[in-house]
Formats: C-alpha cells, sequence, structure tokens
C-alpha cells in the first residue's frame, strides 16, 4: 500500500492539471458550436469539483507547512486560494440558479472574473516554488489521485443535477452551454446586453448608414424581404432565448441587391470571409461558406427590433453564441482576410 501513498507533491501535480483542464474547457465552451458545447461543459464542472475533493489534501499538507513557516508570500497564497474557491462557488450557484447575480454581473460573468484573476497568480504560485513540476510526476500515484478526484467529483455533479431536479431549481432547465432560459418569446423582455461595453449608438435610424457588400441599403428595403425563423440568441453571460425573428440571410442580400454577380459579390476573386460592422466599430468575420446560415434581422415576434437590441439590423447566427450576433449593423462588405484572422473573443 505503501507504493501508492498519495503525496502533497502528487497532489499539487493534479491541482494544476485539474486548473488548467478547468480553465481551458471554461473558456473553450465559448468557442465552439452551441451544439458541441455540452461535453465540455462536463469536463468543466468535474473539473472544478475535483479541485474541492481535494482541497483538503491540500490545505492539511502544504498549506498548513506554509502558513507556520510565516513567509510574506502567504497572503498572496490566500488571496489566491479565496479567488479559487469563491470561483468554484459562483459556478455552483450559477449550474443551480440559486444565484443570478447582481446587474450586469451575472454568477457567471464573476465565476469567470475569478478564474482570469487567479491565473497571473497561478503562474506566480507554480514558478516561484523550488519544486517544480516534471513529467515524472505523472506517474501511478498522479494517476490515481487523478481518478480519485475525478470519480468523486463526478458523483457530486450527479448529486447536484438530481438535487436540482427534484427541487425544481432553475439551473435544472440550463441548455447544454450552461445558460438559463430567459424571455424566450418574449423580445422586450429578453435583456439588453452586449460584448464587453458597447452601448447603443445616437444615430436617427430614419437614415441609417447600412452599406450591403458595396450598395447603400435602406433598413427598411430589407424588412421587406425578411421572413421568420425561430432562433435561440445563447449569451455568454449564461442565459439564452428563444425568438421568433424576422430574417434574411446574407447570401439571399447579395443576390437581391447584385442580381448580376452570379452569386459572386464585389471583390469575390479575393474574398475569404464577410466583415459585419457596427456603429459602435465592433466587427466579426464569417466564413463565405456561412452566407446561407448568418442573416440580417430587423425585427422579433410581431414588432421591430428595439434599440438595446440591435434596431434597426442585427445579426442572426444560429448556433453561434452571442458575441456573434452584431448589433446596429452599418457595413456587411467582403473581405480578403481569413475568418479564423482574428480573436476568437473580440477584445472591445
Amino acid at each position: 500500500m505503501a507504493s501508492i501513498r498519495i503525496t502533497a507533491r502528487h497532489t499539487d501535480v493534479v491541482l494544476r492539471l485539474l486548473l488548467a483542464t478547468s480553465f481551458s474547457t471554461g473558456v473553450g465552451s465559448w468557442l465552439v458550436p452551441t451544439t458541441q458545447a455540452g461535453p465540455i461543459i462536463v469536463v468543466h464542472a468535474v473539473s472544478g469539483l475535483a479541485l474541492v475533493v481535494l482541497g483538503p489534501l491540500k490545505i492539511g499538507g502544504s498549506v498548513r507547512t506554509g502558513m507556520r513557516r510565516r513567509r510574506s508570500s502567504r497572503f498572496a497564497s490566500t488571496a489566491y486560494g479565496v479567488l479559487i474557491l469563491s470561483g468554484i462557488g459562483l459556478g455552483v450557484l450559477h449550474a443551480t440558479g440559486l444565484w443570478a447575480g447582481v446587474g450586469y454581473w451575472s454568477s457567471l460573468w464573476t465565476h469567470l472574473l475569478f478564474g482570469f484573476m487567479a491565473l497571473p497568480i497561478t503562474v506566480w504560485h507554480i514558478f516561484s516554488r523550488p519544486s517544480r513540476p516534471s513529467v515524472t510526476d505523472l506517474d501511478r500515484r498522479a494517476l490515481l489521485t487523478s481518478v480519485l478526484a475525478t470519480s468523486a467529483a463526478a458523483g457530486l455533479l450527479i448529486v447536484q443535477e438530481s438535487v436540482g431536479r427534484r427541487l425544481g431549481l432553475r439551473g435544472a432547465s440550463r441548455a447544454g452551454t450552461g445558460s438559463h432560459p430567459v424571455a424566450s418569446f418574449d423580445p422586450r423582455a429578453m435583456p439588453v446586453v452586449s460584448w464587453i461595453n458597447d452601448r447603443a449608438p445616437d444615430l436617427d435610424l430614419d437614415a441609417w448608414p447600412l452599406r450591403v457588400f458595396g450598395h447603400d441599403t435602406a433598413p427598411s428595403t430589407l424588412a421587406e424581404m425578411t421572413m421568420p425563423m425561430r432562433a435561440v440568441l445563447d449569451c455568454t453571460g449564461g442565459w439564452y432565448s428563444e425568438q421568433d425573428w424576422h430574417v434574411v440571410s446574407l447570401a439571399a442580400v447579395l443576390a437581391a441587391v447584385d442580381p448580376h454577380s452570379s452569386g459572386d459579390p464585389p471583390g469575390a476573386e479575393s474574398a475569404r470571409s464577410v466583415s459585419v460592422q457596427s456603429a459602435t466599430g465592433y466587427s466579426r468575420l464569417f466564413p463565405m461558406d456561412d452566407l446561407d446560415d448568418v442573416y440580417l434581422a430587423t425585427g422579433y415576434g410581431d414588432q421591430s427590433l428595439s434599440s438595446g437590441h440591435g434596431a434597426p439590423v442585427r445579426i442572426v447566427a444560429p448556433g453561434r453564441r452571442g458575441p456573434w450576433w452584431v448589433k446596429w449593423v452599418t457595413e456587411v462588405e467582403i473581405s480578403d482576410r481569413p475568418a479564423w484572422a482574428q480573436l476568437p473573443l473580440p477584445a472591445d
């Protein structure tokens, strides 16, 4: 039995692996289509709960020893532990729906904020220690620790989900992405949020400067081309809302504004993507192959878009997360940049 005794060093190795897994899957779940996010979210949840499972071993071992030595770095280590545990706690609150947050700062966004705040301390914590991790640490003891911790965490997740369903908690109805349903088929009640800090522009809606594939186009002209389509807006803030949108695909708009193009927009010879620009300066590049699956919307339900929801024209991109649903569109143009030549999530 001594040969498989779990040591403090092996606990540290597994904790580092779990932290890396938890962080990468949390961010990664935003970068894949919504239909593919479910398994990633499950791995994210299990890795986070596994940190809780191993927490007592860490606290009872190296943490206690470090505090007794009264090193000056103990305050940073304490703050680090508080950030990690608070982040995990907020993740559980979001998953169960017990607390949604305050105003713009949802429980999920605060969970993410704590994760990013802990990231530089994680790097410092690893490289400030005399004992650095090595490949040789990944032995059967580390494997045993990983299996025990993740198995216990998976059990905790199953219990959490079962209790949530039995008690009828809000989290029981969340989507595979982890988002909670909000105001479906009630567009006016749908949250008004934007990526980072964009605000509705102060422009005249009757003279909206819209240019589509090289042609000046009135939003009212687009409105005459739209047809109803049901689609889910899944926000990275942790909610989703299903609405009946009034949309027209980019492919249909291209055919209408340039009927002699034979399906090829101006600049198609070097086209690698379609650039969609907002009045705020926010923009996204969509692959050329997605012209049939990305839409311009001018309304929802039985009404026109509200200003906060992107009036007079916004993008509807089924299967993509909220940052792709560009609001207040002023320009749709061909670009010679490939769609991958942009940050996965905008920085502004």
